[in-house]
């Protein structure tokens, strides 16, 4: 009795998600559906789903096509050393690398591995660099640490607004290298005091750290360190900042080296998200996992995947580049899947693609930002980097919390004449609803003059200022494509360059049209809805919007948008109901004196 319940509940679900508002599922939800109960017949250009003849054809929804422009190409480039750097390890995996304060936006902080040695790089370091001025101007403040070889680094900060830079470095009393950390005095000063966790028989390396927030924790930050190899692991562990006390390496096993992501969400909770890419893991080569700590780093719950690379229909699988952020309390997952052939060399072939995942998004399954669909790309030729064509994605944030954005390096059919290797091109694309739909990426650096751009990194916070809002970016820019890695290209010109983006901002809010002679509130589509639906509205000129949804009890369950200026015309934005029941809701627009609610249904 209860499944002939639950089918004619799902029957009535989706007929009337069709006859709402002509419901579009995604591959992926209907390779769910087909996992369940469903036979998935493929017509070429929609498939339909089949259950005894009653349920209609669906067909696939493209989540990185009919996507909107956003962004008129404002961006401001500032060189940031005038340093030659030989040795190009920004190459490796997606360290956080820029942080802006998000208490003192003024304030952004940045760290860059540099070497001015053709070979060996036995000067190589890290460099610390400061700007008071939201990014108009940088200082090259010194090197982290002051002596002693060092790589890999990555930046957050804490709640003073002083840096936290972490590294993997033979400095001080250490006999091998190994992860170490180290904290500013004040900001921007450069009086750094060692951290360090003391040594390991393994020699961890290649951190990832971030400070954290627990009212008993507010002096402690928590890090992932990794060894290199076949059959390595990363670990985990938390330390005291004003005491240096470690509490000692969790072990992880996981993956190796570059492969994972540590964020902290607003309730304190550290989340990592991490790639398997070891021979221990039969089967699962590419899959992406994630997992949740609430003590601060020192445990963590059962990691869920989040990635099947095996069940994907077109075979890819996450290589290397993950990056993480937290939207409020939601964890927001970006990464690269690749075609998983590599044939003796570091590059696997096109097709690639930049996925999105967020438990509050599309039922928890990753959605497609980006691929061939949306950015052109060439392959990558050469041998001297672990690159896809579309890769090495970064994520971050509005201050505001409003809006996600991720960015990403592509190949571009520009090439060198010192190299065989592609130019490269950086890609920036964004979102207003938490992930659920994204902007068409969009080509940030310019094409001429040629350079060659990659790694891109985003700060995990980004000021907004009235309506426009900002990103900043850190960027290797190099006259010659191609990295210095492996010693495959000795003559590189890397340098490190911050780009701010300016958009217009709220991002999610899109103009249909700039015409509109009246106020009004549309009636959401598709209604009932599950779990997005769009609401349009009119403004016959700019006005201070106020867009909440209520339940059915009056409480406010969702701000749209909070106070914002909104320009004249029709307008349009998303609303996610993924953590909500099932029911009637109530959505209120209010803007100069007009005032108007309408009802819509959440059917799951």
């Amino acid at each position: 009795m209860l499944r002939r319940l639950f089918l004619l509940s799902l029957f009535v679900f989706l007929v009337g998600n069709v006859s709402f508002g002509n419901s579009i599922y995604t591959k992926e939800q209907i390779d769910r559906f087909s996992r369940v109960q469903y036979k998935i017949v493929n017509h070429g250009e929609h498939f339909t789903a089949v259950n005894n003849g009653l349920v209609p054809d669906y067909k696939v929804a493209s989540t990185v096509s009919a996507q909107t422009d956003w962004w008129n190409g404002s961006v401001t480039e500032v060189s940031m050393s005038t340093l030659r750097n030989y040795y190009d390890l920004e190459s490796n995996g997606s360290p956080v690398q820029i942080w802006q304060d998000p208490t003192n936006a003024n304030n952004i902080h940045a760290c860059y591995t540099f070497s001015a040695e053709e070979s060996g790089w036995s000067d190589r370091t890290i460099q610390y660099f400061f700007s008071s001025d939201k990014g108009v101007t940088w200082s090259l403040i010194g090197n982290v640490p002051a002596a002693g070889r060092a790589g890999f680094g990555t930046i957050t900060g804490l709640s003073t607004g002083v840096a936290l830079i972490g590294t993997h470095t033979n400095a001080g009393a250490s006999t091998n290298v190994r992860t170490q950390f180290f904290v500013d005095a004040f900001p921007g000063l450069g009086s750094f005091s060692n951290l360090d966790p003391g040594g390991d028989a393994n020699a961890y390396i290649w951190p990832r750290v971030v400070a954290t927030t627990n009212v008993a924790q507010t002096n402690k930050f928590a890090f992932l360190a990794s060894t290199s190899g076949a059959d390595a692991s990363f670990k985990n562990a938390s330390t005291s900042i004003t005491t240096s006390a470690f509490i000692g390496y969790t072990n992880l096993d996981a993956s190796p080296a570059e492969c994972y992501a540590i964020a902290r969400g607003d309730n304190g909770n550290i989340g990592v998200a991490y790639v398997i890419d070891d021979a221990r893991f039969a089967g699962q080569t590419g899959d992406v996992y994630f997992m949740e700590s609430t003590n601060g780093g020192t445990s963590y719950n059962t990691p869920t995947k989040i990635f099947d690379a095996n069940f994907t229909t077109d075979s890819l699988g996450c290589l290397r580049g993950i990056s993480m952020v937290y939207k409020g309390n939601n964890p927001c997952v970006a990464f690269e899947t690749v075609k998983q052939t590599e044939s003796g060399s570091f590059f696997p072939g096109a097709p690639s693609k930049i996925r999105f995942w967020s438990p509050a998004i599309n039922g928890g399954v990753s959605i497609v930002v980006a691929d061939s669909n949306n950015v052109p790309y060439a392959p990558y030729t050469g041998t001297n980097d672990v690159l896809a064509p579309l890769c090495r994605p970064s994520i971050g944030k509005s201050a505001d919390g409003n809006t996600l954005f991720v960015s990403m390096m592509v190949a571009s059919t520009a090439t060198g004449s010192t190299d065989t290797t592609s130019m490269g091109d950086i890609y920036l694309t964004a979102s207003g609803n938490g992930g659920a739909s994204w902007k068409r990426p969009k080509l940030v650096n310019p094409t001429s003059p040629r350079f060659d751009y990659r790694y891109a990194n985003i700060s995990i916070s980004n000021d907004v200022s009235g309506s426009t809002g900002y990103v900043n970016m850190l960027v290797q820019k190099d006259i010659i494509p191609g990295s210095n890695v492996n010693l495959a290209n000795p003559l590189t010109d890397a340098k490190p360059v911050y780009w701010r983006v300016a958009y217009p901002a709220p991002i999610g809010i899109n103009n249909i049209s700039n015409i509109a002679d009246k106020y009004s509130l549309e009636q959401n589509y598709p209604n009932p809805f599950n779990p997005s639906t769009t609401i349009r509205f009119s403004l016959p000129q700019a006005s201070n919007v106020m867009l909440k949804v209520y339940s059915l009890n009056g409480q406010e369950v969702a701000t749209l948008i909070n106070n914002q200026l909104v320009g004249t015309g029709v307008q349009e934005v998303s609303f996610n109901g993924i953590n909500l029941a099932s029911g009637l809701y109530f959505y209120t627009l209010s803007a100069g004196n007009y005032k108007e609610t309408k009802k819509m249904m959440l059917i799951k």
